[in-house]
């Protein structure tokens, strides 16, 4: 728990029966139970785990009476906790109704999409197989960017889509990944620091409200893959020289989410900046905030063209170390990568 608490973790989705619920308590950390689960006055749990992946598990009745069942036996009005329930990306494709997806969400009072572009084959297959849905505004998910950091972040508002559909602003959580989830046999991708790090900010861009690490490699064909049941447990124990840089990168990001977190928690506003630009703005402390990213995996120079409501000359870029000027209202910086991230500051 020391450990995963320096690298910004602070609760565990799905807690150890097992573990001692004074260590939890002691260690300042927090858990979700599933409901089977769940000790009898466990201390520090916040949240019910309802259930994982319900809509590739069961048929939708079935499916649907199963959590309809779960949120009435454990309605946060009783228990005095939120509810969770994670499902598959299917639940956003074209494969399921919009009537569905609003009734499975309606169950839990945060809901998460688990889909790990950057590693996963699906991505190399032919577009006609790729059946996610087009969220308003943005190009198809595809063969071109597919595995491309805008990916995660399309994923997010198609669930905003869901929100809207069932006039509920209710809280949306990311599932980045630590490590591949399959073996480099079965055509997966294994992914490094930077994915792991990007994966997170077009998610957050995308107005994520939580961030859940999935650690585990359960697919792995080869031993010479990096198989790991606990990516934070075997780079604590083993020092596993495949997966210490990506550990060590979800730490980096976790810090500077909880540094921005005052922020971050504000509402942001609706503002184009400009074409080839993924972003969010915030304002805070008479500073307005861009997350920025680039749309559909591009790099290169993007123009931003500020609201007239921004006064400052100069834009801070956070964490890098410069500055940019601002020349008749707009400002121009440079993305090398699919994954790079850049988040600015000027003041109004």
């Amino acid at each position: 728990m020391a450990f995963d608490k320096a690298l910004g973790i602070n609760t565990y989705v799905h807690g150890n029966p097992d573990s001692p619920s004074a260590g939890i308590q002691s260690h300042g950390m927090y858990t979700l139970f599933a409901p089977k689960d769940a000790p009898a006055g466990w201390a520090n749990q916040v949240g019910t785990l309802l259930d994982d992946e319900v809509d590739g598990r069961y048929g939708t009745a079935e499916g649907l009476a199963h959590m309809e069942k779960l949120a009435a036996q454990y309605d946060p009005a009783v228990t005095g906790r939120f509810t969770y329930a994670n499902w598959t990306s299917g639940i956003v494709s074209y494969d399921v109704a919009m009537t569905v997806s609003v009734n499975y969400y309606n169950t839990a009072t945060v809901n998460s999409v688990d889909q790990y572009f950057y590693a996963v084959p699906q991505c190399d297959w032919p577009a006609s197989q790729l059946r996610w849905r087009t969220p308003s505004g943005h190009n198809p998910i595809d063969q071109t960017n597919c595995r491309t950091a805008s990916s995660y972040g399309k994923i997010m508002s198609l669930q905003q889509e869901i929100n809207q559909a069932r006039n509920i602003q209710g809280p949306l959580w990311a599932l980045p990944a630590v490590i591949s989830t399959g073996g480099s046999t079965g055509g997966y991708k294994q992914i490094g620091p930077e994915q792991v790090r990007a994966q997170v900010w077009s998610s957050i861009i995308h107005e994520a409200r939580g961030i859940v690490w999935f650690s585990q490699s359960p697919d792995q064909q080869d031993v010479n893959d990096c198989i790991s049941g606990d990516a934070f447990q075997d780079a604590r124990v083993h020092a596993t020289p495949c997966l210490k840089d990506q550990v060590a990168a979800a730490g980096e990001v976790n810090a500077e989410v909880r540094m921005l977190a005052p922020v971050l928690n504000t509402q942001s506003y609706v503002w184009d900046f400009g074409p080839g630009t993924d972003t969010m703005l915030k304002v805070k402390d008479q500073s307005a905030y861009i997350f920025a990213m680039t749309d559909d995996g591009g790099v290169g120079e993007r123009t931003f063209t500020l609201p007239s409501g921004l006064a400052g000359s100069v834009v801070e870029v956070l964490n890098e170390n410069r500055t940019l000027p601002v020349k008749n209202g707009t400002f121009s910086d440079r993305f090398d990568n699919e994954f790079t991230h850049h988040i600015y500051r000027i003041g109004l």
